[in-house]
């Protein structure tokens, strides 16, 4: 995975894993803080919340506890993060609706998703637009 700014002075971070918790920077060395994360968590999108509100399947009051590597933009710092999600309504044909706990930062967000769980509101970040 590859993050980018865009911009006259364009930056970018790429990341590999082996999909169990191992991560490499763009050279292959072996970044040791980042063991055990399993999912990635990009600040400048709310789709890095669908993709774990979609695999944690939860029920109703039923929470989960991840640890994800944060990347930060457009600093593109990268670091390790603990968060918890919170199913308060199940995905449905209306929606559902989630809570989001950053265990890290002490962020949280109650966020409405779709039908497909993606994200529609992300407090004082992103609105969806219809159009």
């Amino acid at each position: 995975m590859t993050v980018a700014t865009l911009g006259r002075e364009s930056e970018s971070v790429t990341l590999r894993t082996d999909g169990e918790g191992k991560w490499t920077d763009g050279r292959g060395e072996v970044i040791s803080t980042l063991g055990g994360c399993v999912d990635v968590d990009i600040s400048a999108t709310p789709f890095s919340n669908t993709l774990r509100i979609r695999r944690l399947e939860l029920d109703r009051n039923e929470s989960s506890e991840v640890r994800v590597v944060y990347v930060s933009a457009p600093e593109l710092r990268v670091e390790a993060a603990s968060q918890r999600y919170t199913c308060l309504d199940p995905i449905d044909e209306t929606g559902g609706r989630y809570r989001y706990e950053n265990l890290s930062s002490g962020f949280t967000a109650e966020l409405p998703v779709d039908s497909d769980g993606l994200v529609i509101d992300y407090p004082e970040s992103f609105d969806r637009l219809h159009m």
